[in-house]
Parts: structure tokens; C-alpha cells; sequence
């Protein structure tokens, strides 16, 4: 287990919580003894779970947010400021996805998913830039994916939204650097996930045997990236989108 000293009391907001990597990111953040705001839509049993097992579980604060909704988020972004001085880190990881072939795709599919993936990355970004602003050397991961640098058959939606993180990161990351903001995001491959189970069982076996590692990622390898890259171990790392897929898409 990789452990970063630095990264302990302080303050760190997760978006898509509930989801299988969120989660895993929530718990790599409980371990470094920092003290974790879980954002989550639908579904938080899995973060009561963890809030009541984990040695450090008092210190998950569990918020329900719907990120595509700027009432919402502005709701979010008072109560954290009447609670905390300041958000040191700021995971960008919720995302939602409607598969289609792009003749049959509709206008709400490819809404949805640009509003939730996208736009909510964008959302939240704003509406916490305040508090990020208060921090010493705060830092932001967005989670994008690997559909946003290569093809994904069916993802149009998904993948023009992935690709206009990886785009945003880099702005975003230009224009916050000398303001003492760091901005990274991270692509993961394939991840073993409630996600993943629902694609079809051929497909994830073409996809696998083209993985170099011939395997899945897991979720804690994704969190260990995430935390790496909010930590001092990464200090020099702005703009950059780094890639976890087992070699998948290497050049």
C-alpha cells in the first residue's frame, strides 16, 4: 500500500462515490487519514458500508449531489463552505454511460451523458474553485477514460465527453498552475466493476486478449493513481493525462 504523509488532515471532495472506482478512491483517502466528502446520486449503501468498517470511517462524510444540476451543486458547494476552511483535493470521478450505435443514438442519450460526464466535471470544478483557492497547493484529478483517446465502438456520447475532459484538464491546468492548483486526470482501461459486468461477456474478452497484461484493471489500481497524482510525489505533473489500461492503447 502506497502511503503519502502529506496528504494527511486534509480535505478531499469525490464525486461518483458510490460507483466502484469512487469507492475504492474513497477508501485509498481514508487510509491516507485525510478527511473525505463522498458525493454521490442514487445509491449510498456502499458508502455507509465503508463508513461504518473502516478504521477511519468517521472520517467519510457522505453527501447526496446531482452534479447535472446547478441548483444542486451551488447547494453542495454552501454546505461545504460553512463546514470547511478549504478543499485540498478535488476528484472529478462521476460519470454515467448510454451506449449506442451512433444511427440509433438519441439526443437524451448523448445529453445525458455530455451533462453528467462533462458538464458536472465542469460544475463542480467552479463551484469549488473558491475553497480549492484557499488551499495550500491544491490539486485536481479528473477521471476521463481511455474511450476518450481511442475509438469505443457505441460510446460516441461517452467518448466525445471523456475526450473533452482530457481537453479541459489541460486548460483548466494552464490557467491554475501559477494560482497554486494543480490539474491532472487519469484514463483508465477496462476496470473489474458493476460497469464492466454489464458489457457483454464476448466483448470483454476481446478486449482483454488485446491488453498486454491479459487482464482487468482493479479498482484500488485506479485509486493508487488517483492518490498519486494528488500528492507531493507527483508535485511536477500538471496538465498531464496519465494512462491505466495494462497497455492497452500504447504507441
Amino acid at each position: 500500500m502506497s502511503n503519502y504523509p502529506d496528504l494527511a488532515g486534509k480535505n478531499v471532495v469525490v464525486t461518483g462515490a458510490s460507483g466502484d472506482i469512487g469507492l475504492a478512491i474513497c477508501e485509498k483517502y481514508l487510509e491516507q487519514s485525510t478527511n473525505v466528502f463522498a458525493i454521490y446520486h442514487y445509491d449510498s449503501s456502499g458508502l455507509e458500508k465503508l463508513k461504518t468498517t473502516h478504521p477511519q470511517g468517521e472520517h467519510l462524510h457522505i453527501r447526496q449531489c446531482d452534479i447535472a444540476n446547478i441548483a444542486e451543486l451551488s447547494r453542495l458547494a454552501d454546505e461545504l463552505e460553512k463546514q470547511i476552511d478549504a478543499v485540498h483535493v478535488l476528484i472529478n470521478n462521476a460519470g454515467i454511460y448510454k451506449d449506442n450505435i451512433f444511427s440509433a443514438l438519441t439526443y437524451e442519450e448523448f445529453d445525458q451523458v455530455i451533462k453528467v460526464n462533462l458538464y458536472g466535471t465542469f460544475g463542480m470544478t467552479k463551484k469549488l474553485l473558491p475553497l480549492l483557492r484557499h488551499a495550500r497547493n491544491a490539486t485536481v484529478v479528473n477521471i476521463s477514460s481511455v474511450s476518450g483517446i481511442t475509438s469505443s465502438f457505441g460510446q460516441s456520447n461517452y467518448s466525445a465527453a471523456k475526450a473533452g475532459i482530457i481537453g479541459f484538464t489541460r486548460t483548466l491546468a494552464s490557467e491554475m498552475a501559477a494560482k497554486g492548483i494543480r490539474v491532472n486526470a487519469v484514463a483508465p482501461g477496462m476496470i473489474e466493476s458493476r460497469m464492466v459486468k454489464k458489457v457483454p461477456r464476448q466483448i470483454v474478452r476481446t478486449v482483454m486478449s488485446a491488453i498486454p497484461l491479459k487482464r482487468l484493471g482493479r479498482v484500488d489500481e485506479i485509486a493508487n493513481v488517483v492518490a498519486f497524482l494528488s500528492s507531493d510525489a507527483s508535485s511536477y505533473i500538471v496538465g498531464q493525462t496519465l494512462v491505466a489500461d495494462g497497455g492497452l492503447v500504447m504507441r
